[in-house]
């Protein structure tokens, strides 16, 4: 049975794809029509970043789980690992899994919402180390308080403001 990824991945070979988020993925290994269909993302309206952040401390992150999960479902699946909003956050309520998802979650996220950024020809947006400091951060007792208070809606506002961004300038049907 063949997924989105199979058919829009149009003669990619496996070790391209797993390649293809990285920041030294060379564009021109995609042909028009792929750069095409990769670019179909799903952002069609715009939410406040400074309600996105509220809401984070008013619902003790919980909104931010949920709204950031859906984000995944807007992107298109481009590698055979990508996942849908279902999956990105019903994952997250496993216990002991959701440490190690909570990477997967949050990294995932960036790198597709910064090589939306990549097929247009812009600079990408979203820094994937913070990210990555900011979850190692929250995995660690008492120093993952700070991370929740600080560091996550610093991401969460950046990711707020490049899918705006997305909506706004690059929303295609």
């Amino acid at each position: 049975m063949a997924t989105q990824a199979d058919s829009i991945s149009g003669g990619l070979k496996w070790e391209q794809l797993q390649l293809i988020y990285s920041p030294e993925f060379n564009l021109s290994q995609l042909s028009e029509e792929q750069r095409k269909e990769f670019s179909k993302h799903k952002f069609n309206s715009t939410f406040s970043t400074a309600l996105v952040i509220i809401l984070h401390f008013l619902t003790a992150s919980i909104f931010s789980t949920i709204y950031f999960g859906l984000k995944h479902s807007k992107l298109p699946m481009i590698r055979d690992n990508d996942f849908s909003a279902g999956k990105a956050i019903g994952f997250l309520f496993i216990p002991f899994f959701n440490f190690y998802w909570e990477f997967r979650f949050w990294i995932r996220l960036v790198d597709r919402i910064n090589f939306q950024f990549k097929l247009r020809n812009q600079p990408m947006p979203l820094s994937r180390g913070l990210t990555l400091a900011t979850v190692i951060m929250g995995v660690i007792p008492y120093v993952g308080l700070l991370s929740l208070i600080v560091f996550f809606p610093i991401i969460e506002g950046q990711i707020q403001n490049a899918t705006n961004r997305l909506a706004k300038e690059f929303y295609t049907l």
